[in-house]
C-alpha cells in the first residue's frame, strides 16, 4: 500500500512538473503565430487593445525606477456635466475620468442603434458603421436613426465618429462629437473627420441626449475599463522650465485663452488689464489669496494703492507647437519669483476646465 501510494504521488508532482514546464515553453517563446481567417469568411477589423511597444534602446543599459501604479478612483459621483461651446465646436465635460465613462459611451451607442464599426478605448475613439436615417432637423434624424425606422421617402446616409479625451481639469473627462454626410461613392479612407461637423443641429442633439444618459447612469452603474485608462493623462500640466514653473496645456490658442479666462474668474483673481492680441493678462495676486472672497473681500480689492502695486503680475502665453504655455512676468521682461509663480499657476490650473 505504501508503494502504491508512492507511485500516485510521484505521478501526480511528475504531471505537474511537466505542466509547469510547458507553460514556461510557451511563455519563453513568445507570442504564438496570428490568426487566419478563411477567404470565404467574413474579416472583422481587429484592434490590438494592449499592444507592446517596441523598445528601441538596449534596455540592459537603463535603469528602471518603477513607482507604484495609480489607485482606481472609487468615486463615481457626478459632480458636474456641462455641455461647452467655443465658436462652432461643442463638447461634453465630465468631473468622471475616462475610465468610468468609456463602458457607459458603448452603452450609450448600441442602446440607440449607432452600430459601432470600430472603437479603441486605449485611443479613445468610437466610429459608427454606414448609418442611414431620415432627412430633417437634427432631432428628427437622431429619432429616425433610435428607431430605425424610416418613414419618409427621403433618406440620407452618415456617419459619426466620438472622441473621448482626458480633461484640462485632473480627473474630468471630454466627449467630442463629428458627423459626416456620405456619397453613395464615398471612400472609408478619405472621410475627413478634422473638420467641423456637416450637421451641427445632429450633433447638438446627440451630445444633448449623451449628456442626461451619463448624467443618470454613470453614477449608479459603477463600471470602468482598465484598458481605457491610459487616456487619464491631463492635458493641464505644471512643469518646470529653467527654474522657472511654467504652466501647460495641449489645446489650442483660443481653447487655451478661454480656459485661463474662465479659470482667473472662477477663482477670483482681480485683472487690471488684458490684450489678446499680445496674449498677456495683468493680474493682481499674493501669496494669502483665497478663491472664495466674499462680497466684502471684493469691495477691498477694487480700493489699489501702492502696497497692492507692488502684487500686479502678467500672464503670458505663448504657443509652442502644440501646446500653449503659460508664465508670470513681474514685469515685460523680469521673471517672476519662483515661490508666487508657482503658487499663482497652482491657482489657474485647480479652476481650469
Amino acid at each position: 500500500m505504501q508503494f502504491v501510494f508512492f507511485m500516485l504521488l510521484f505521478c501526480s508532482l511528475s504531471g505537474c512538473l511537466f505542466q509547469e514546464t510547458a507553460v514556461r515553453a510557451r511563455l519563453e517563446n513568445g507570442s504564438t503565430p496570428p490568426l487566419v481567417i478563411p477567404d470565404d469568411m467574413d474579416k472583422p477589423i481587429f484592434v490590438d487593445l494592449m499592444p507592446i511597444p517596441n523598445i528601441e534602446i538596449d534596455p540592459a543599459s537603463t535603469d528602471y525606477k518603477i513607482g507604484p501604479p495609480e489607485s482606481l478612483s472609487t468615486t463615481f459621483t457626478v459632480d458636474k456635466i456641462v455641455i461647452k461651446r467655443l465658436g462652432d465646436q461643442r463638447w461634453v465635460f465630465l468631473d468622471v475620468p475616462p475610465r468610468s465613462v468609456w463602458p457607459h459611451v458603448v452603452r450609450f451607442f448600441e442602446e440607440n442603434n449607432l452600430h459601432i464599426e470600430k472603437a479603441d478605448p486605449a485611443s479613445g475613439f468610437i466610429e459608427t458603421k454606414l448609418l442611414i436615417s431620415e432627412e430633417g432637423t437634427g432631432e428628427s434624424i437622431f429619432q429616425s436613426l433610435k428607431l430605425g425606422v424610416l418613414l419618409g421617402k427621403s433618406k440620407q446616409q452618415l456617419k459619426l465618429r466620438l472622441q473621448i479625451e482626458p480633461g484640462v481639469r485632473s480627473g474630468s473627462t471630454e466627449l467630442f462629437l463629428k458627423h459626416r454626410a456620405i456619397s453613395d461613392r464615398y471612400s472609408p479612407e478619405k472621410i475627413d473627420w478634422s473638420q467641423t461637423s456637416d450637421d451641427p443641429q445632429l450633433e447638438a442633439a446627440i451630445l444633448k441626449d449623451l449628456a442626461y444618459n451619463l448624467g443618470d447612469h454613470v453614477t449608479n452603474d459603477q463600471t470602468i475599463s482598465l484598458i481605457a485608462s491610459g487616456l487619464e493623462d491631463s492635458r493641464t500640466k505644471l512643469i518646470w522650465n529653467r527654474e522657472q514653473p511654467v504652466l501647460t496645456y495641449r489645446l489650442d490658442f483660443n481653447r487655451a485663452w478661454a480656459t485661463v479666462s474662465a479659470a482667473i474668474e472662477n477663482a477670483n483673481i482681480q485683472v487690471e488689464d488684458l490684450n489678446r492680441t499680445e496674449s498677456y493678462f495683468y493680474v493682481y495676486f499674493n501669496e494669502g489669496h483665497e478663491a472664495d472672497t466674499g462680497f466684502l473681500g471684493r469691495l477691498l480689492l477694487r480700493d489699489k494703492g501702492e502696497a497692492e502695486e507692488r502684487n500686479l503680475f502678467q500672464l503670458r502665453l505663448s504657443t509652442i507647437k502644440d501646446e500653449v504655455h503659460v508664465s508670470v512676468y513681474s514685469d515685460q521682461t523680469t521673471m517672476a519669483d519662483i515661490k508666487i509663480a508657482e503658487k499663482l499657476l497652482k491657482v489657474i490650473k485647480k479652476y481650469s476646465s
